[in-house]
């Protein structure tokens, strides 16, 4: 079960940042080219040259950005731009946010560490795979600050919300932080320092399995720092800083949890041809066109995600091919359950769009292979279904196809069962900000308990 302990965090010194925003970013998987440009500029302290610095011309073996980060982090905390707390701390976190403009909604999370455990031994559960060239890069950030500079996102069951309420008890009464950011959503921070807190929180957490929302790349790249550092340390104890993960930890039974769909976004699909797609994919979905004209378009196409966003218990996908003048809604026919391509697939993962997607539409359907799959020049990934329309409309990309998010359960029910998802399966909404709270892994240092 997971062992969760305190830290001594890494805070921005409120005395000189006097606007958050300004240094705050996503994780560095979400941010494109054009965002990390406008977050080099937005302010010299941001966040964004730790987590994705730029590459120069002359970049090398030794001076790459890299051991830039490495510098800004030492010189930061010289000039006290970052300072470290003296005293080790949870840090209880709640966003107020929109998740529509009707919907309201509010999130608890607490930032802490996690002592790190191979996904075998089922304290700390995955359900999508990574990507090792992601993995290589963050190791050698990693290695290059000896710190945990973004948290992992990880989910744990606690319908009494015992863990949540013993937060708000033990806050102090002053906040770390309260501020609205860019997006219009709303942070404050509290630090939880009294030791019989500290001690009631982790003993409710003993009994519990963790589900990694997001951050399977950085938890996969801490084990992989933490191989290297017991294996350059041999003598220290688990209690050692690498032995441990920066985490926020958010209760997945609270209603401030949004999971956004993460729709596909294809640069090329070779020889295409639309409608013998369509007649291959009769075989196996009932097809429903939404044809539009210049004049019509806007009515049709929010009759579409209408219909697209009300599937009931079938697998729905949409489709939209550039340069197109209809929608495609492709609904999975009750009676293919017993297809070849299904049967091989485990229960769970047979719910999933996402993985209709994948292993019958993409691949059986399409004949697109794993490389094409895994290559991340070759797919996007977009949250916004109008946006990824737009795209394509706007012939920046070839194809869209559209889905509904995945559920809660089904992510439980996928990371329980040992089974993976398709990568970018979910996109749990807002994303963690990077810049809340840093984690130094000193390896001399001991993790307090």
């Amino acid at each position: 079960m997971p062992k969760i302990a305190p830290l001594k965090g890494l805070l921005y010194n409120q005395q000189l940042i006097l606007n958050m925003d300004e240094v705050i970013t996503p994780p560095f998987d979400v941010i494109s080219p054009e965002d990390q440009e406008m977050y080099h500029r937005r302010h010299p302290n941001n966040m964004i040259r730790l987590i994705l610095g730029q590459r120069q011309p002359n970049d090398d073996e030794h001076n790459n950005w890299y051991n830039r980060a490495a510098e800004a982090l030492r010189s930061w905390q010289q000039e006290a731009v970052l300072i470290r707390d003296a005293k080790p701390a949870f840090y209880d976190y709640e966003i107020d946010y929109r998740e529509s403009p009707h919907q309201y909604r509010m999130r608890q999370g607490v930032i802490c560490l996690v002592r790190l455990e191979d996904f075998s031994h089922g304290s700390v559960l995955p359900h999508e795979r990574t990507y090792e060239r992601t993995k290589s890069e963050r190791l050698q950030l990693m290695r290059a600050c000896n710190a945990n500079l973004s948290q992992v996102f990880a989910l744990y069951p606690d319908p009494a919300q015992k863990v949540n309420e013993c937060l708000r008890q033990g806050r102090e009464e002053r906040m770390v932080f309260d501020f609205t950011d860019s997006s219009g959503i709303h942070h404050r921070m509290w630090r939880v320092s009294q030791t019989e807190v500290l001690h009631r929180v982790a003993e409710y957490m003993r009994d519990k399995v963790t589900f990694i929302a997001d951050g399977h790349h950085r938890y996969e790249t801490a084990l992989n720092y933490q191989r290297i550092m017991q294996q350059k340390y041999p003598a220290r104890g688990e209690r050692a800083s690498f032995n441990y993960v920066l985490m926020y930890l958010a209760n997945m039974h609270q209603e401030g949890l949004s999971i956004l769909p993460t729709h596909r976004l294809f640069v090329n699909l070779p020889q295409f041809e639309m409608e013998t797609f369509l007649a291959r994919a009769a075989d196996y979905f009932e097809v429903v066109s939404f044809p539009f004209t210049p004049d019509s378009r806007s009515k049709i196409q929010g009759e579409f995600l209408k219909s697209l966003h009300s599937p009931g218990d079938r697998q729905v996908i949409g489709f939209y091919l550039s340069k197109s003048e209809k929608f495609v809604l492709l609904k999975l026919r009750e009676d293919v359950n017993h297809e070849t391509w299904r049967m091989e697939l485990p229960v769970p993962l047979q719910k999933l769009d996402v993985v209709v997607l994948t292993e019958l539409i993409l691949k059986r359907l399409l004949n697109v292979n794993e490389s094409l799959l895994n290559d991340e020049t070759s797919i996007k990934y977009r949250h916004d279904a109008m946006d990824a329309i737009d795209e394509v409309g706007g012939n920046r990309f070839q194809a869209a196809f559209l889905l509904n998010h995945t559920k809660i359960e089904q992510l439980q029910e996928i990371a329980t069962s040992g089974l993976f998802m398709p990568h970018k399966s979910t996109y749990f909404y807002p994303k963690v900000i990077d810049g809340s709270v840093l984690n130094l892994l000193d390896p001399n240092e001991d993790v307090p308990i």
